[in-house]
């Protein structure tokens, strides 16, 4: 059973149709890369599935349990605990800045916590458990000594390692990641290269939306291009990068070629 699966997925914003009918299925410990030119669909696509924005048609289902969906009454389903099934790594980091590194990671599971009816009583050992995951994942990230740091004096690539560990702090179903390297200088991505191939080898669901083809081509086990709304080709990274059937993709590949030179 997949992990992932979206239905006829649409989306408007006012006339203009971003999503008109994106079919997917993902399976557990897959990485899925999302590409394709700007306006095409593709971050309006990540924040659907992460319940940033509401679709207006369709489904999500989650190892099968339907999370989104339109009711009977016209109205959309949403789950009031959706970091439960995703988590969202965003390109420009989105830190508290006012926090430090620690806090960033135990803000939200802290928050969530009190929501627990035996958290008054188990308050004490509830925090401790909570710190001590964070240092577990501040340690598979390569952060346990910025522990106390704050965002400002952290590198881009660190902050974006800190971005990650926070999202990971849920422990949701889907990673996701909007253009994960696209902010950092290029001696940086490497580092957070390391850590986002680290979750595949440890079996994390992972969807990211990218416009660089060799962090694609070299982490994703499945590609799809998305162009006017929907998906114009899909298949593995060698299928789609290398060998694409779509005109539009081989033109978008080309342009892509050409600024690089």
């Amino acid at each position: 059973m997949p992990v992932l699966e979206v239905k006829n997925l649409k989306k408007s914003f006012g006339q203009n149709k971003v999503l008109k009918g994106v079919n997917l299925t993902l399976e557990k410990g897959e990485v899925l890369a999302v590409i394709g030119s700007s306006g095409g669909g593709k971050t309006t696509l990540l924040r659907c599935l992460n319940f940033l924005e509401i679709a207006d048609e369709g489904e999500i289902i989650v190892d099968g349990e339907k999370v989104f969906y339109i009711g009977d009454d016209g109205k959309p389903h949403v789950p009031n605990n959706g970091g439960e099934y995703m988590g969202l790594v965003f390109q420009q980091f989105n830190l508290f800045p006012q926090y430090s590194v620690m806090d960033n990671l135990t803000l939200a599971p802290r928050l969530a916590a009190k929501r627990c009816p035996d958290y008054k009583e188990n308050k004490k050992s509830i925090i401790e458990q909570i710190e001590s995951q964070a240092r577990e994942i501040l340690a598979a990230t390569g952060l346990s000594e910025k522990h106390s740091a704050y965002p400002c004096q952290l590198s881009g690539g660190q902050q974006q390692r800190v971005a990650i560990a926070r999202a990971l702090m849920m422990s949701p179903k889907i990673l996701c990641f909007d253009e994960p390297t696209s902010a950092l200088d290029p001696e940086l991505t490497g580092e957070v290269l390391k850590v986002i191939r680290s979750l595949k080898d440890s079996n994390r669901t992972m969807v990211i939306v990218t416009h660089e083809m060799e962090f694609a081509r070299n982490v994703a086990d499945k590609v799809i291009f998305v162009a006017d709304g929907i998906i114009e080709e899909e298949g593995t990274p060698e299928e789609v990068l290398s060998n694409p059937k779509s005109e539009k993709i081989k033109h978008f590949l080309s342009v892509l070629k050409k600024d690089e030179i």
